[in-house]
C-alpha cells in the first residue's frame, strides 16, 4: 500500500537509501541534503530537503537570535541534580524554570524545558523538531493557529513565539493538569496574550476551537501531537467544522514512530487532498532506561490542503 511504502521509503531515506518513487506521492525531506544536491538527483522520489534547509538557515529560530541549540550533544548529567529538584507531578517542572529562565524570554523558558527533559525524559516535541516547527509557522506566517495536544507547553512557546503581529494560537489539552502548567509556563514566557489553552478532548472542542478560529474562517496552520489513533479522525471532524480550508497547513508530530499509518495515508498528495512533505527527525523521546532501547528516526508531516480529492488507492 501507498502507507506501508511511504513509511518504508521514510526509514529507507534517514539511511541514504530511498528507493525511486514508482507514484507522484508524497515526498521526503532526508537530512543533510542541499537543494542543489536534490537537484542534481532528478529520477529519485525525494523532495528538495526542505529540513536540511530549515535546520541549516541562520534565521532558522525566529526569537532565538544568535543562540546555541537548547542542549548540546556533550551534555554531562549533574547528580545534584536530582536532589535539588524532583519531577513527581507535572507542576514540578514549574519552580526549576521560574529558577532557571528569565521571564518574558521564551527561548530561555525552552532552554530550560529542554535541560530539564535530559534529567527526567517526557514527551515533548524536541529541540530539533521545535525548530523545524518554528521555521514552518515563520514561513506560513499563520493568523489562526490551532494545537491539539500541548503537553506541558513546549510546542506552543514554539509556535506562539514566532506568530506574526496579532495572531493567535488555540490549544486542545485532555489533562487537566498538563493544561494548567502549560498555561503557566506560557505565561511566564510572556505568550499569554496570544495562546488560550482549552481542557478536553480534541475530538470534544473542536466546535469550541471553531468559534475561536471565527465562523466563515478557516484555520491557518494544525499541529497535531495528541494520541496516534486520533489523528485522522478528529483531522475529519476539523474538516467537517470548517476548520480545513483551501491552503490549510496540517503538521502532525510522530507519523513514523510510534506511527500513524491511517492518517499519512489519507494525506497522501496521491489522494488529491493534500500535499505532503515527511520531514524527517529524531524520536524526541529517548527511553534510556530500557536495556534494548535504540534511538528512533522519526518525521513530522507537512500537508497542505488542496481539496476534497477523489479517495483513490
Amino acid at each position: 500500500s501507498l502507507t506501508r511504502r511511504g513509511a518504508r521509503m521514510a526509514i529507507l531515506a534517514s539511511a541514504g537509501r530511498a528507493p525511486v518513487a514508482r507514484h507522484a506521492s508524497t515526498t521526503i525531506a532526508r537530512t543533510g541534503e542541499s537543494s542543489r544536491d536534490l537537484a542534481q538527483e532528478p529520477r529519485r522520489g525525494v523532495a528538495v530537503s526542505r529540513r536540511a534547509a530549515l535546520l541549516g538557515s541562520s534565521a532558522a529560530v525566529v526569537g532565538l537570535g544568535r543562540t546555541k541549540p537548547a542542549v548540546a550533544d556533550d551534555f554531562v548529567k549533574d547528580p545534584s541534580f536530582f536532589a535539588e529538584w524532583s519531577y513527581s507531578q507535572p507542576a514540578d517542572i514549574i519552580p526549576y524554570i521560574k529558577a532557571t529562565a528569565n521571564e518574558g524570554d521564551p527561548a530561555s523558558v525552552l532552554t530550560a524545558m529542554d535541560t530539564f527533559g535530559r534529567y527526567y525524559p517526557m514527551y515533548k516535541l524536541g529541540d530539533e523538531k521545535g525548530r523545524i516547527l518554528a521555521e514552518l509557522v515563520k514561513e506560513r506566517r499563520p493568523r489562526r493557529s490551532v494545537e491539539v495536544g500541548t503537553f506541558l507547553g513546549y510546542s506552543a512557546i514554539w509556535t506562539a513565539s514566532n506568530l506574526p503581529t496579532g495572531a493567535t494560537l488555540t490549544c486542545v489539552e485532555f489533562e487537566p493538569r498538563h493544561a494548567a502548567v502549560a498555561r503557566e509556563l506560557v505565561r511566564f514566557a510572556g505568550l499569554a496574550d496570544s495562546v488560550e489553552i482549552l481542557e478536553g478532548a480534541g475530538s470534544e472542542r473542536v466546535p469550541d476551537v471553531k468559534r475561536r478560529v471565527g465562523d466563515g474562517v478557516a484555520a491557518d496552520m494544525i499541529f497535531l501531537d495528541h494520541c496516534k489513533e486520533c489523528y485522522l479522525p478528529d483531522l475529519k471532524l476539523m474538516e467537517g467544522a470548517g476548520l480545513v480550508g483551501e491552503g490549510t497547513v496540517v503538521v502532525a508530530d510522530n507519523v513514523i514512530y510510534p506511527g500513524a499509518p491511517d492518517f499519512l495515508d489519507y494525506v497522501d498528495t496521491s489522494r488529491g487532498r493534500y500535499e505532503t512533505t515527511l520531514l524527517e527527525a529524531a524520536f524526541e523521546y529517548d527511553q534510556v532506561w530500557k536495556k534494548d532501547w535504540v534511538p528512533q528516526r522519526d518525521a513530522l508531516s507537512y500537508s497542505v490542503y488542496v481539496g476534497r480529492g477523489d479517495g483513490g488507492t
